[in-house]
């Protein structure tokens, strides 16, 4: 690829703001994203906060197909990109779909369904045993 590249559309899941409207609106008053944790327990932990992104469903963004084979950041991930699509002025149906992506990131993600997989992959091991 040559060429400088080009921000054309933006998408965010944040624990402060689902959207860039809901996000920049909750960063300019100052709006924290942590908060006690509410995806598991976490009384057995040091720490009960966290940055999750609140009131994230994933079934009312994407299709129920996707939802087995993700995990809960590739959920969020997918969802900021379509955002992003959204968001740019582009006609995603014209030009070399290879000149085109999606840069995403994330602290700590994408493990979750990996290691549902290895515990399943486990337990079945262990049951044929």
């Amino acid at each position: 690829m040559t060429g400088n590249p080009v921000i054309t559309g933006i998408g965010v899941a944040a624990p402060n703001g689902l959207g860039t409207e809901e996000f920049w609106a909750a960063t300019r008053a100052g709006v924290s994203g942590i908060r006690p944790l509410t995806r598991f327990d976490p009384a057995g932990y040091p720490s009960r906060l966290a940055g999750e992104v609140a009131g994230f469903d994933a079934a009312a963004h994407l299709p129920s197909r996707l939802l087995p084979q993700t995990d809960h950041m590739t959920r969020l991930a997918l969802v900021a990109a379509e955002q992003t699509f959204a968001d740019a002025p582009v006609d995603a149906s014209t030009g070399d779909p290879y000149e085109r992506g999606v840069v995403t990131a994330s602290s700590a993600g994408g493990f979750e369904f990996g290691q549902r997989e290895l515990e399943d992959l486990l337990r079945l091991h262990l049951g044929s045993q």
